[in-house]
């Protein structure tokens, strides 16, 4: 199984932190993201299709206005006559209908048109006071965290009225899927890395990444599969209407081009520092929940040791850095705003020098402003989002280098090469295990255990025994396949397993570990975890056996007793016994029990090691253990001394041999045995 090793490397937190993102590095990221996203192209292309359409609406706004400036506040029945603009082909048949219309006529067919306008495109005019736009979002804070979850339920149109419901439907749609698949993918990768993989990382910074980094794709995907494409529709519909209609005056369109480039290197310097910036809030976020995780996690070892005030000052101290960093996040975006606008506002005061004399001098009708203001703000509106692309985009780096960091870490084969898997999904375990000659060493290259040769078949307890730091629990964990042997053979059922085979192995274990994992459910749904097929009977079975059965009984609400976070309501041996209950009823083939008696008073442990003697038909029960008690009745004892087996055999042969067994023996019975 060693030649085939799967890379000892741990997703820590200080490994992807790799320092700042180069542009390049940005640039990669990008790509990913868009890549990932391909599987919603349909999707998007609606979206994009939607919102290019709405574009519609842009052109067709100012002209309205314009019929009501010229035709009934001037009274001037044909102002196309006097003036240089040359009226659209869409407006024409709008003229050719109010032209024989009475002043009044004309006020109430505009009334009318305005309110049809209103309906399915919520706009009736051309600046922001008659015109709306679609967006729902949630209740946002001033910080990344609270930001991002806005990012994952927003929705948006350029429009408002059905159009624009429509549009914005659309958009959380593809939001909520988009970001209900990359946080699935992420707890998945999370599920497939080792047990020692999250070592050095906190739980807090799991669930940031999970929750809080994971909706930086959305911004990334709509303002690169929909905001480029919109745009540069916008602009060459508008340029072309421009031309068509005040093909005289040129310098409006160059103007409002001029602020893409004009925008992009103003705040090109600041993309750097917003990749900077972005980093330390969603880091400075992560320790901020993970500190929370923490001190729930250890509440009681808190309140236990009077260090409230301590604890409290420390997640003051990370909270408050949390909204530090953000507020950089927050400068950076108002200096990077600041310079657009006052680029854009240069560009405006260009537009009214150069326009100025047109409308003095009679040469453009008082209803042309509103025509050539409402494409003007098009056309720069178009021009300040694509010079400002790439600076947009930058904080949404940050959070999705964190979450590939994730992605791309080594994880487990557990969906290995089925050509190449020994055991296919039907294998069930009948004769045994066998480990010979396995070294296991640590991701640092410390050196665990060294030649182990083991042996556990079914219908056997085994115990393994020795000091603290003696390699028990790392022995066991190899069994499992949760660790993987650095050299040696490992055989199942005397066939020999490979690295395709983890998931084949794993279907084989129940393992119950020291620290015991009792989840937020009732004792029946923590039982039943182990075999969610598991009849009522199986469930009271297993309890009976984990010698748990009588405590459940005595409980007012018996099996449907809610246990609480972590198992709050019960004590460390109610916990470990409900956990072997649950492992029982797995039926799985080896029993793995690290520890099972460490909480129990003798009169418990003789009752349970007893029931363990008798559930070992069909199974190889492992216990793991420092008390004799406890493992002297096992078929066979493995004692582990500086990750080596130095003794081997049943409890009578070891003490006859007055080895090392012997003396652990003697020093905890006060007596030679």
């Amino acid at each position: 199984m060693a030649e085939a090793a799967i890379p000892q490397q741990a997703p820590s937190q200080a490994a992807d932190a790799a320092g700042p993102i180069t542009s390049g590095e940005a640039l990669r990221i990008i790509g990913r993201a868009m890549r990932y996203t391909f599987v919603f192209r349909f999707d998007l292309a609606v979206k994009a299709a939607a919102q290019m359409t709405s574009i519609f609406w842009i052109l067709v706004l100012p002209w309205p206005a314009k019929v009501v400036i010229d035709y009934i506040v001037l009274r001037d029945t044909d102002p196309s006559a006097t003036v240089e603009s040359i009226p659209p082909f869409f407006f024409k048949p709008l003229l050719a209908m109010v032209e024989p219309l009475s002043a009044y006529q004309t006020v109430f067919f505009m009334g009318a048109l305005f309110l049809l306008m209103v309906v399915l495109a919520g706009a009736y005019g051309t600046d922001g006071a008659q015109r709306s736009s679609t967006e729902t979002e949630l209740a946002q804070g001033q910080d990344t965290a609270t930001k991002s979850e806005n990012d994952a339920n927003n929705m948006h149109s350029l429009v408002g009225g059905l159009f624009g419901l429509f549009e914005a439907l659309w958009h959380i749609r593809i939001t909520h899927r988009l970001n209900h698949r990359l946080r699935s993918e992420l707890f998945g990768r999370f599920n497939a890395h080792r047990v020692t993989d999250f070592n050095d990382r906190s739980i807090g910074d799991v669930v940031y990444r999970g929750m809080y980094d994971t909706p930086s794709i959305s911004n990334i995907i709509f303002n690169l599969w929909v905001g480029p494409a919109t745009s540069a529709v916008n602009l060459v519909t508008t340029i072309l209407m421009m031309y068509l209609v005040f093909r005289n005056i040129p310098v409006v369109v160059w103007c409002a081009l001029a602020v893409a480039p004009l925008s992009f290197a103003g705040v090109l310097y600041f993309a750097r520092l917003m990749r900077r910036q972005g980093t330390l809030a969603r880091e400075a976020g992560s320790v901020t929940t993970a500190t929370i995780e923490e001190e729930m996690a250890n509440v009681m070892a808190v309140q236990g040791m009077g260090s409230g005030k301590e604890d409290h000052a420390r997640f003051a101290a990370a909270s408050a850095d949390s909204f530090k960093r953000f507020r950089g996040v927050v400068l950076v975006n108002v200096l990077s705003a600041f310079t657009t606008t006052v680029i854009s506002v240069c560009m405006i005061f260009l537009v009214f020098y150069f326009l100025a004399p047109e409308f003095i001098e009679g040469r453009l009708a008082p209803g042309d402003w509103w025509v050539i203001w409402g494409y003007f703000g098009a056309i720069a509106a178009s021009s300040v989002y694509l010079g400002r692309l790439w600076f947009s985009l930058q904080e949404n780096v940050t959070g999705m280098r964190r979450v590939f960091a994730i992605l791309n870490a080594p994880v487990e084969a557990l969906e290995g090469d089925r050509a190449r898997q020994k055991f296919d999904d039907a294998f069930a375990l009948t004769e045994g295990v066998r480990l010979e000659g396995v070294d296991y060493d640590y991701p640092d290259g410390t050196r665990a255990l060294t030649g182990i040769d083991f042996e556990g078949r079914i219908g056997q307890m085994v115990a393994l025994a020795g000091p603290t730091g003696a390699g028990k629990s790392t022995l066991a964990y190899l069994i499992p396949a949760l660790l993987t042997p650095t050299s040696g053979r490992y055989y199942l059922d005397g066939r020999q397993l490979t690295p395709f085979d983890l998931a084949a192995v794993r279907r084989q274990v129940a393992f119950v570990f020291q620290e015991t994992s009792i989840f937020n459910d009732t004792i029946e749904g923590n039982i039943r975890m182990g075999r969610r097929g598991a009849t009522d009977e199986e469930v009271r079975e297993a309890a009976r056996i984990a010698g748990v059965a009588d405590f459940i009984d005595g409980l007012d609400e018996g099996y449907d007793t809610h246990l609480g976070r972590a198992g709050a309501k019960l004590s460390v041996g109610q916990k470990q016994r409900i956990a072997i209950a649950r492992a029982l009823v797995s039926n799985k083939p080896i029993l793995i029990l690290d520890e099972p008696t460490a909480a129990l008073d003798p009169q418990t442990e003789n009752r349970l090691m007893a029931n363990l003697r008798d559930a070992r038909e069909g199974r190889l029960v492992i216990v793991i253990a420092h008390r004799l008690s406890t493992i002297r009745s096992a078929d066979r004892i493995y004692f582990l001394d500086d990750g080596e087996v130095v003794e081997s055999g049943t409890h009578a042969d070891l003490v006859a041999a007055g080895g090392t067994y012997a003396i652990f023996v003697e020093l905890q019975s006060g007596r030679t045995a």
